[in-house]
């Protein structure tokens, strides 16, 4: 009985600071809808300007992960390098697994771990409105 207490309050908590959402936009990233997690993103973005500094970065993140898969390279180096920022200020904020994330989206866009973000002119600047990748099989 404590123990469902207490999973309750701590999921009404997740939700009222914006756990939900960011919920949403994970699990979506997560199950390969990047163009569903961006625009789940975009919705908390007001909010997200009042997440503590560890919530920002890890927003910071996994919107700049999430850009980068639908192939926004504008968006996710603007975002990436807030999360790069902040991973420099606490090494100990993101996991092993974030980390490497962060790490391998940077490299795959031609920027080496210690570059600054550098925006060139032709590359995308906007997300594609479907929820799938252009590859799929329908």
């Amino acid at each position: 009985m404590q123990a469902s207490f207490w999973a309750v309050t701590l999921c009404l908590l997740a939700t009222a600071c914006g756990g939900g959402g960011m919920s949403r936009a994970r699990h979506a990233f997560d199950e390969g809808r990047h163009a569903d997690a961006v625009d789940e993103l975009r919705a908390l973005e007001a909010q997200a300007a009042g997440f503590d500094s560890d919530d920002h970065a890890r927003y910071a993140l996994v919107r700049g992960l999430s850009h980068f898969a639908c192939g926004d390279l504008r968006a996710a180096a603007t975002w990436l390098a807030q999360a790069r920022a902040a991973g420099a200020a606490d090494p100990e904020l993101f996991s092993v697994s974030e980390r490497g994330r962060l790490d391998a989206a940077w490299r795959s866009m031609g920027l080496m771990p210690g570059e600054s973000a550098r925006i060139t002119s032709g590359l995308p600047a906007a997300v594609p409105a479907h929820s799938e990748p252009p590859h799929a099989s329908r």
